[in-house]
């Protein structure tokens, strides 16, 4: 699950609150202060300590935040500290606008997301899957595709950065699908999955039965290797299967 830190202003809260809403439903893990420190821990001490340990870093900027003065610039140099160590080309910061104001010089180099325009958090969400693909060992921008064993059937793989997985076996594109692929389909299975180092296990569950998968995933996403035990309709078949991702082009 992708690890978000909330860099913000304390006259911003109310927002960044809205935005830490908005993450968790999506199925990240936003870091905010008030709700990640415990009474009793050092305060200055766990934010750098977040800040290490999340993914990346949203750093949300108001017409107030860049002017004022105080805690929120340090913790700003603390997360352009942590940027020199993230390899060349690695998404880590994003300089997110909650309203129409200047970006400081020091973030400029970060192409910024404008979260008060309509489209905003649906840019956001490409960027986040897109480190989120890097991350997990899986991709989360399309689906996977085995190839059919019925001429005009594909089994299909869907990863969420949740921790879910949905498959099915139909006919028709990806893109076709995905307009009712969601979680809420009866026909549909689903289970959470799991990655340990380049291995990848999980089962998914549907009304007419349960389907176990055991194998790899490359580092690169590129390619997953699986065993799959199916229990349907009181049957049992196993094989090994090679997926392959189907980047959505909608």
């Amino acid at each position: 699950m992708l690890k978000i830190f909330l860099c913000h202003s304390s006259g911003d809260k109310e927002d960044v609150r809205r935005l830490r809403t908005q993450l968790l439903s999506a199925g990240f893990q936003p870091w905010l202060d008030e709700e990640d420190i415990l009474p009793g821990q050092d305060w200055d001490r766990e934010i750098r300590r977040a800040i290490r340990a999340c993914d990346l870093v949203l750093v949300c900027l108001s017409r107030a935040s860049v002017t004022k003065t105080g805690y929120v610039q340090k913790e700003i140099r603390i997360v352009l500290d942590e940027a020199d160590h993230q390899p060349e080309g690695t998404i880590y910061v994003i300089p997110a606008r909650l309203e129409n104001c200047e970006v400081p010089e020091r973030l400029q180099r970060w192409h910024r997301v404008d979260l008060f325009k309509q489209d905003g958090y649906d840019r956001l969400l490409k960027s986040l899957a897109a480190v989120a693909a890097t991350r997990g060992g899986v991709r989360y921008d399309g689906f996977y595709a085995k190839p059919a064993s019925d001429p005009g059937f594909t089994e299909f793989l869907r990863f969420y950065p949740d921790g879910t997985v949905l498959d099915v076996t139909t006919s028709g594109s990806a893109e076709q699908i995905t307009k009712w692929f969601h979680a809420d389909q009866p026909d549909l299975g689903k289970g959470p999955y799991d990655i340990v180092g380049d291995r990848i296990t999980f089962a998914t569950t549907a009304s007419y039965g349960t389907i176990e998968y055991d194998g790899t995933v490359r580092e690169d996403g590129t390619e997953l290797h699986l065993h799959t035990l199916s229990h349907i309709n009181g049957h049992e078949s196993d094989g090994v299967w090679r997926f392959v991702p189907v980047k959505l082009s909608t």
